[in-house]
């Protein structure tokens, strides 16, 4: 099965006419944690549907090859599944997926609408394939469960970077921030600038006020982690909050803080150093400058993106390009 067919499918969820696409939308808005405005943002631009031949050819060419691929999906992103089956296939003529049980939406219309095996639990079997998308310690549990002969590759926890070196960009992070509630391994969570700190963080501030997109609804269990912050945060630097973002201002970071994922990013002046513990996370690299061209020297694995692009990679691949991969014995 060809990896245009996915996005044939991603075509028809994207579109609010279409009756796949009105039933995506009516069973995300329960299970996405995003506002109807985000669900449509997710869906219309920035779900998978037009991707070059290029990029088409590029994610074949670098895929390897099994009997049968077995791809285990999360729930922060959910437009995650379309890339993550596309690469599924281009691996393996047999594919089985395994939802997220908190938001399974989208793995469970594109693997019906391919007659994909939907399954509990996966039962690889020596030379399988097993793609595994979550945190670092769901793919370490895999690590002990499967048997040998299985390949594992893992797209664990990652975190972006967005460098905002001019007043005028501070629009272009905030839509990279907005996006997914920024919950997506390509979400800038810090965000890095070589001057005017107070300045620049006060155009995000006013940028994410004026987004159109309101954030999720915030269960009580978010609501009160976001208080225990800011009030930590406060005794730390100033702390600028708006009805669906919050960014946290360092104005002399010692290290990188990364704060709860409900819409927020520290805000902070750039040091190489303050990078090197996080280089391991770093999916993604939004910005241009020597600052930017820095940063992306220390992290090569990491996709580097024009701010306002973050989230929309090219579909040469996973969007995690890290190496995670391990042939157990």
């Amino acid at each position: 099965m060809s990896v245009a067919r996915v996005v044939q499918v991603a075509r028809r969820i994207a579109d609010p006419h279409d009756a796949l696409g009105r039933e995506a939308r009516d069973r995300l808005h329960e299970t996405s944690g995003l506002s109807a405005e985000g669900v449509e943002l997710a869906l219309t631009e920035y779900l998978e549907t037009n991707p070059s031949q290029e990029e088409i050819a590029a994610l074949t060419a670098n895929a390897t090859h099994a009997p049968r691929c077995h791809v285990v999906l999360s729930a922060n992103v959910c437009t995650a599944p379309v890339r993550a089956i596309a690469c599924a296939l281009a691996c393996a003529p047999e594919v089985k997926v395994k939802p997220s049980r908190r938001d399974p939406v989208i793995a469970e219309l594109v693997a019906r609408e391919l007659a994909l095996d939907i399954v509990e639990a996966i039962e690889p079997q020596p030379g399988d394939e097993v793609h595994v998308y979550g945190a670092d310690k769901t793919i370490a549990a895999f690590r002990q469960s499967l048997g040998s002969g299985v390949t594992l590759r893992g797209h664990g926890t990652g975190v972006g970077i967005a460098v905002l070196d001019d007043l005028a960009s501070a629009g272009a992070v905030a839509a990279d921030l907005v996006v997914f509630d920024g919950q997506g391994c390509l979400s800038p969570r810090f965000v890095l600038v070589s001057s005017r700190l107070d300045d620049m963080a006060a155009a995000l501030h006013e940028a994410l006020l004026r987004s159109t997109t309101p954030r999720g609804p915030l269960t009580a269990e978010a609501r009160a982690e976001l208080a225990r912050t800011k009030r930590t945060w406060e005794a730390i630097g100033p702390w600028l909050e708006g009805p669906h973002h919050a960014l946290a201002l360092d104005p002399a970071p010692e290290a990188l803080a990364l704060l709860p994922a409900y819409r927020t990013a520290l805000v902070t002046l750039g040091d190489d150093e303050l990078i090197e513990p996080w280089r391991p996370y770093i999916t993604a690299v939004g910005g241009e400058g020597p600052l930017a061209d820095r940063i992306a020297a220390l992290c090569p694995a990491a996709r580097r993106s024009p701010l306002g692009r973050m989230q929309k990679p090219p579909f040469d691949g996973p969007v995690d390009r890290r190496s995670s991969t391990l042939k157990l014995c």
